[in-house]
């Protein structure tokens, strides 16, 4: 697998231009609901659906944006070997098709999220394992969520985050983010993958439904 080796001269590259690159994409990024509030002695896993290639950036923007916390990302091992500076910037791999590859990248992440200096790691992981329709339902969560929560054993922030590209009445598209609930849990008392599943329904479905009736709420990034 390829591990995340964060530095800190990526990070000063990376930023500036992906604002520069979502401003070139996309007419304005919203934040809809409550800005979320987590609590920085945990660590904080962030679970989100997947249906656009730049989910793993708007994870990023978000991060520097609300959570300023050092971030990590679970990637398709193929897409990091082709692009392997984004290792740089917290990403680290999983390969699916390997039993052995995914349990060495649950592990690797159980590792992430032991690290003790304050604020915590932001660890996000996408539930479906692929890149999907947004209206696919069920979402098709796997159970690798399930299986790192297994063996790591202290408090941690469980954040869900829906997202949806729309195109509005621009002539690029907007995106939409909205965060769910945020839990502190232990191990023992971690969500089921079908309860945090029909969370991350039920959370898209009232995304489409505010999108839908005109709410904007906070831009992130105007283009």
């Amino acid at each position: 697998m390829i591990v995340a080796n964060h530095a800190a001269w990526a990070d000063w590259i990376f930023h500036p231009y992906l604002g520069w690159l979502l401003k070139r994409h996309f007419h304005a990024l919203h934040l809809l609901g409550k800005t979320p509030q987590t609590n920085a002695d945990h660590p904080l896993l962030l679970l989100t659906n997947h249906s656009t290639w730049w989910d793993g950036f708007f994870v990023y923007l978000l991060n520097k944006k609300i959570f300023h916390r050092p971030a990590y990302l679970m990637m398709l091992e193929e897409q990091l070997a082709r692009y392997r500076f984004f290792s740089r910037i917290g990403a680290f791999s999983v390969n699916p098709r390997s039993t052995s590859g995914v349990m060495k990248s649950l592990d690797y992440a159980a590792t992430i999220l032991r690290q003790q200096p304050l604020p915590r790691p932001l660890l996000c992981i996408f539930p479906q394992g692929e890149l999907l329709p947004w209206a696919r339902r069920p979402l098709g969560y796997k159970r690798g969520v399930q299986a790192l929560m297994r063996t790591f054993t202290e408090r941690i922030n469980v954040l869900p985050l829906a997202i949806k590209a729309e195109f509005l009445n621009e002539q690029k598209a907007e995106v939409f983010f909205l965060f769910g609930e945020n839990q502190v849990v232990a191990t023992g008392a971690f969500p089921d993958m079908k309860t945090l599943q029909d969370d991350e329904e039920k959370l898209l479905d009232d995304l489409a439904e505010m999108i839908g009736r005109g709410d904007r709420g906070l831009d992130l990034l105007a283009g």
